[in-house]
């Protein structure tokens, strides 16, 4: 079996959905986590997840002198390093056969059921994201040649100088590698987290829509299972999380306001539809989408 680490700094504090994070991770004991952080550590965990207790500055200057640019390090912009983890951590990813990095906003379903062996022997670079690399779940196989790959992209010390995101993880590099010539092999033919409409992670603002049941992630209208649930757009809206890491691992819902153990009722769905209908995440978009063309014609 390729042992496979996936590296989440974090920094600042835990977010309210944090111990139903941890309780899917311990439900994939043959990948482990690395999670270096400020934070307080909690007093329980899962045996494959690893804190590398650090500071935000003393990270900074670690990263510095293996990327060689004067990076203005903050927890957004770690997202721009990420293709640099396997040399900024190199040496605890050292003895895996893959590393890669993702998010918090985030609950795991079963990763080995779509990382099988032949994927893993016959691809070098696996996305979750569709012909892109993918912020959120990203595996690079542990070579030098990959894990140097960020220093081929033009100018890439300038971008990691920049104080603002340059969404070097999935813009930039993917660009490059779509135009580069290379002999490693890409999987990014699928999306391997929650869609809508074809785009992966952006959902509706829904109740009772996802299912975490015995380290699987079912949609409960479409009965799809996914490796993982992104909700990037309800991480916002998340007003609570029953779920707890000592309690015996049980099913649990995720809704756009919370996890939680019971369904919300009938009632309760058909009132959200309604809501739906004018403050739905959709009508936002629309909304959005009006007023981008009114501001370009004033512009004009």
């Amino acid at each position: 079996m390729k042992s496979i680490l996936l590296i989440i700094p974090y920094f600042g504090q835990w977010p309210i959905w944090f111990e139903a994070y941890l309780v899917s991770v311990r439900a994939n004991p043959s990948i482990h986590w690395l999670c270096p952080t400020d934070c307080d550590l909690p007093k329980d965990y899962p045996t494959n997840l690893k804190f590398l207790k650090t500071s935000l500055p003393k990270l900074n200057h670690q990263v510095n002198q293996v990327v060689n640019a004067e990076v203005p390090l903050t927890p957004r912009k770690f997202c721009d390093l990420k293709p640099a983890y396997g040399e900024i951590f190199q040496d605890e990813v050292k003895n895996y056969d893959f590393w890669g990095f993702c998010d918090m906003d985030i609950i795991w379903g079963d990763i080995r059921k779509f990382m099988t062996p032949e994927i893993l022997e016959n691809h070098d670079i696996i996305s979750s994201r569709k012909e892109n690399i993918s912020g959120h779940f990203n595996l690079f196989r542990n070579t030098p040649e990959l894990n140097q790959l960020y220093k081929k992209v033009p100018d890439y010390q300038n971008l990691f100088e920049q104080e603002r995101f340059m969404w070097f993880d999935e813009q930039v590099l993917s660009n490059y590698l779509r135009v580069a010539q290379h002999d490693f092999t890409i999987k990014w033919d699928k999306i391997l987290c929650n869609q809508e409409k074809g785009r992966d992670s952006h959902q509706e603002y829904e109740l009772n829509r996802w299912l975490w049941n015995d380290g699987q992630l079912i949609n409960t209208k479409t009965r799809e299972e996914v490796m993982y649930l992104h909700f990037i757009n309800w991480k916002r809206t998340m007003k609570f999380c029953e779920i707890s890491y000592i309690d015996p691992p049980k099913p649990f819902y995720v809704s756009y306001i919370g996890m939680h153990y019971h369904p919300f009722s009938k009632l309760n769905l058909v009132l959200n539809d309604f809501k739906n209908l004018f403050f739905g995440y959709e009508m936002i978009l629309k909304r959005k989408r009006v007023t981008n063309k009114i501001v370009k014609k004033f512009r004009k």
